[in-house]
């Protein structure tokens, strides 16, 4: 099955990034803007209900509807957390009205890259064009080599507790359906990306994680999808010490897939379906509460997107799956009850 992605979306990719994104790595764990700034407060709207005579049937009024506008396009934010700003790129589609909830998708960036970057690398505005959903890419922490902290480092900002208040934040100021919200990342967005479905599955309905995938538990099933490269040159996809950033170690991805497979309460046996010559699709069955655990193999890919900008440095970049429209379809399956 061939999955390329459009040539619109690599093009316009790699004017922006050829040189760029020469580091997108890792694991635990040049700010710049886009042409539009904007942040619209919230607005309430209030409703007077009369109380009906004792004698009368109560009334029964229909929910105020939303009315949170917001113009199109791809705009660099910030809001304050604890004190500090922290800055995100918004992408908001045309279809957007600011009167119906639409889904939010959060994009994370990997260690060294930034918000900006992501935004084209990931790239899921043509996904949100036609279906109608939020990109929210935030930034992480110390701009000389930006990522964010997961680990408990000194001195910075704890970033799953800066990503549930910037959630809080979009909520408040667009219409959201918070059934629909999820998260994914590449390399150190991926870590990320892992951690929030431990610790914040209550508020993400769905994750998806490129180059780098850890499985830490949490309090629930969730469904999570997963890519990985078996040449990666930065992250051993069997597992190892990291090439670079700390030279941290790491299990490998498919011992974190199975470990998310364990805690979805799956079959302990997994079905491998290969969709091209690089890749391989790997399922479990029968996981608890409609979780589900998908793991895309890339045989002799590298630390890379598929479908996205060839990154000669971080090895092979497949066209065989498109990783951006995958993930989205993944998580158009699932939402919170």
């Amino acid at each position: 099955m061939n999955q390329n992605r459009p040539a619109n979306r690599v093009g316009r990719a790699s004017t922006v990034l050829a040189a760029s994104v020469a580091v997108v790595v890792i694991a635990t764990g040049c700010s710049s803007s886009s042409t539009h700034t904007t942040s619209l407060p919230p607005t309430s709207v209030a409703s007077s209900v009369t109380t009906p005579p004792t004698t009368s049937p109560p009334t029964t009024r229909p929910p105020v509807a939303c009315a949170r506008p917001h113009p199109a396009g791809q705009f660099s934010q910030s809001f304050t957390f604890q004190g500090t700003a922290r800055t995100f790129q918004l992408y908001v589609p045309r279809t957007y009205r600011g009167t119906k909830d639409v889904p939010v998708v959060f994009d994370f960036h990997g260690f060294g890259s930034n918000a900006v970057q992501q935004m084209v690398y990931g790239n899921f505005e043509p996904e949100a064009g036609r279906d109608g959903f939020l990109i929210v890419a935030p930034d992480g922490q110390v701009p000389a080599d930006r990522h964010f902290n997961l680990t408990g480092e000194r001195g910075l900002q704890n970033d799953v507790q800066m990503v549930g208040a910037l959630l809080d934040h979009v909520e408040a100021t667009f219409c959201v359906d918070t059934r629909r919200v999820y998260a994914t990342g590449m390399s150190d967005g991926g870590a990320m990306t892992s951690v929030l479905a431990c610790e914040m599955s209550n508020r993400f309905a769905a994750f998806g994680a490129v180059a780098v995938v850890v499985s830490c538990g949490g309090p629930r099933p969730v469904a999570i999808a997963a890519f990985a490269g078996t040449a990666d040159p930065v992250v051993p996809f069997g597992g190892g010490r990291v090439n670079c950033c700390g030279g941290a170690r790491l299990a490998g991805a498919p011992d974190a897939m199975a470990g998310w497979a364990a805690h979805d309460h799956c079959a302990t046996a997994f079905h491998d379906v290969r969709l091209g010559t690089d890749v391989r699709r790997r399922t479990w069955s029968g996981c608890a509460d409609r979780s589900a655990v998908v793991f895309y193999v890339i045989d002799g890919g590298g630390h890379t997107w598929p479908g996205s900008i060839p990154i000669a440095s971080l090895g092979k970049t497949t066209t065989q799956i498109d990783a951006s429209a995958t993930i989205w379809r993944f998580f158009q399956q699932h939402q919170l009850a």
